[in-house]
């Protein structure tokens, strides 16, 4: 835990610019919500405050909070939010095994790229509590499955070893028969295509823009990455233009209306 903390308070002025942001999981989101004129929600694991952002600009009557274990990263959120003007918003450390959000208050939480730092069943049943009655939970997440098929599952050494966090489907089914009055509505599934060039994905990596390489001893690491660049020049003729997909997933759970807590 403590490494993994280290690992994000290391990356979090950095973090941003490291990591794509996808604005179609938000747009998603505004569709849900677009009924609400005034609406309260929680962001768990908000990182660098990069979605809150386009949370924030995508829905005028929104009030935020930004939550996240690392205080450096909460930090670097006030600023990042601050520095784009947005101020109907407030960013605190909140762990996601106790949330300690208001009971009944919020019409969403949600958490993009975060679930796989989290036991999710705990996070579900803290999450209802704080829910309004058909109020919604979004994870936003890779599964197991579509991370293997992604730039770094086929071709960055070891990477699909090193990474045992992410879930499938079934799981996440499994999850429903432990969660209290929520309900699995909808699993939504996103394709984007990449393009980068080599020199950034190296950057990327040596970087550590993802969680995954820090599980890699330094000597590992370096082998990898150097794996990598090698499986990259094999496997794409312009190394400028280094072509990929990347796919996600919105899973959708909502209160239910007839069970009161």
């Amino acid at each position: 835990m403590n490494s993994m903390y280290d690992h994000f308070s290391n990356l979090s002025t950095s973090y941003n610019e490291l990591r794509t942001t996808d604005h179609e999981p938000t747009l998603y989101i505004r569709e849900k919500l677009d009924s609400k004129n005034q609406i309260m929600g929680a962001d768990i694991g908000c990182g660098g405050g990069r979605y809150d952002l386009l949370l924030l600009q995508n829905l005028p009557g929104l009030h935020l909070i930004c939550g996240d274990v690392n205080e450096a990263m909460v930090e670097e959120t006030t600023r990042y939010l601050k520095d784009h003007s947005q101020n109907n918003f407030l960013a605190q450390c909140i762990d996601a095994s106790d949330l300690r959000l208001p009971d009944n208050a919020l019409d969403f939480i949600l958490t993009f790229n975060a679930i796989h730092h989290f036991d999710p069943v705990l996070f579900l049943n803290q999450a209802r509590k704080a829910l309004k009655n058909e109020g919604y939970v979004f994870v936003y997440t890779r599964l197991k499955s579509q991370n293997a098929r992604n730039i770094w599952g086929r071709f960055f050494p070891n990477f699909m070893g090193k990474e045992n966090r992410l879930y499938g489907l079934c799981q996440i089914e499994e999850w429903m028969d432990q969660v209290e009055s929520i309900s699995l509505e909808n699993i939504y599934f996103f394709s984007f295509r990449r393009t980068a060039p080599l020199t950034h994905l190296l950057k990327q990596a040596e970087n550590k823009h993802y969680s995954t390489f820090s599980f890699y001893t330094k000597e590992e690491f370096n082998e990898a990455l150097n794996g990598f660049r090698q499986q990259i020049e094999r496997h794409f003729a312009d190394v400028e233009r280094v072509e990929w997909m990347d796919e996600n997933v919105i899973i959708v759970f909502r209160k239910n209306t007839s069970i009161r807590i």
